[in-house]
């Protein structure tokens, strides 16, 4: 596979809002990954980190702290971290997930060869793995398209954000907004609204945490959040009656199917 300098550089971004117990492993992950130049950006959101923790993540892996005195928010500290972001593309990974070692490597060898009828892809993405909340395998698979369209994300939202990788001059056009909603689904079908495709790969690269206290925890509250991003995104009625139905099956096929 291709190794990648610094004109390719990856600005890995991950939020932390008291995620002592898993921030480490999450970090060693993207420092781990090969073939790729990269820099670690830890959004401290709310000062929640232990000082022992974030001074052994500095001497380690060499991060940069982007320090905020407030909890401001998922959307907000992520934009925070594209801000300050020196890397031509951005990844995001939340604290409690990790990677596997060529997950940004294999994926940067996606954007450069894959070529459509509308140019290269806007966003890439993986598959993901299913683990507990304590960190045991679920032997679990979440699959993902190979080539997904704005009408095809609308039907149901498979780009993790722990698994994108993008143009950080395209996450700054397109902010994150909404925490109130999935802020990240927005973003994504914003991008792909205004034209172009994503690029998935049906590897499970990113081993993603499910945890009970997420923001969208339930079903019920993640649904509800769905909804409101259709009508966020100007979707008529019959319009966000007939996704939200799309949206039920995709969630029953990906946890029971």
């Amino acid at each position: 596979m291709k190794q990648y300098d610094e004109n390719d550089k990856v600005s890995v971004i991950i939020p932390i809002y008291k995620n002592n117990d898993t921030i480490k492993m999450a970090a060693m992950s993207a420092a781990a990954q090969t073939g790729v130049f990269t820099e670690l950006i830890l959004v401290d959101n709310g000062r929640t980190l232990d000082k022992t923790v974030l001074e052994s993540l500095i001497r380690e892996y060499d991060v940069k702290i982007v320090d905020i005195e407030k909890n401001i928010g998922p959307s907000d500290g992520r934009n925070e971290g594209v801000k300050a972001a020196t890397g031509r593309y951005v990844a995001f990974l939340d604290a409690d997930d990790w990677w596997e070692k060529d997950k940004l490597l294999k994926e940067l060898n996606l954007i450069k060869r894959v070529r459509g009828d509308k140019g290269a892809p806007k966003i890439v993405f993986t598959a993901r793995q299913l683990y507990t909340h304590d960190g045991k395998d679920t032997g679990r698979m979440v699959h993902c398209d190979r080539i997904v369209t704005y009408k095809t994300l609308l039907k149901s939202n498979q780009i993790n954000c722990s698994s994108v990788l993008l143009l950080r001059d395209l996450m700054l056009k397109y902010p994150m907004v909404r925490d109130d909603l999935h802020e990240d689904y927005i973003c994504w079908l914003s991008i792909l609204r205004d034209g172009g495709y994503a690029a998935g790969l049906d590897e499970p690269l990113l081993c993603y945490r499910m945890r009970r206290d997420s923001k969208s925890g339930t079903k019920f509250k993640s649904a509800k959040m769905t909804y409101g991003v259709y009508k966020y995104m100007g979707i008529p009625l019959i319009g966000r009656l007939i996704y939200m139905c799309s949206y039920a099956f995709s969630g029953f096929r990906k946890y029971f199917g």
